[in-house]
């Protein structure tokens, strides 16, 4: 006779967190609080290259390791410090030599307000 505990699916093999992971795992609310998006794109993040992979704690219902995600926001901070630093913004200014542009075109006068009946 088949008792429950022998029908029991066996542990999924990534069950456990990695060795370099701590093991406090996180919602997609903190991963919104921390890089301060909405629901959709912060969704939109987790399935960019490079973000952690997720622990399937349950079917829907995933969660992260804190550590992974907190590396990928370093490594995101670092990329766009570096980003900032290689390019120097110049600011915009019009060549002196341009005359200014000109509005053409016909001028009409505007309908008149439709009255409330």
């Amino acid at each position: 006779m088949n008792r429950p505990e022998d029908l029991a699916a066996p542990p999924p093999e990534t069950a456990g967190p990695p060795p370099s992971a701590s093991g406090k795992l996180i919602s997609i609310d903190y991963i919104r609080d921390l890089f301060k998006l909405g629901r959709t794109a912060a969704y939109e993040l987790t399935h960019r290259p490079g973000f952690p992979d997720p622990v399937e704690v349950s079917p829907h219902c995933y969660r992260w390791y804190v550590s992974e995600v907190d590396e990928f926001a370093a490594t995101l901070r670092r990329e766009r410090a570096q980003g900032r630093t290689r390019r120097a913004r110049t600011p915009h200014l019009p060549d002196p030599a341009t005359p200014p542009r000109r509005i053409t075109g016909k001028v009409r006068a505007a309908r008149p307000r439709k009255q409330a009946s």
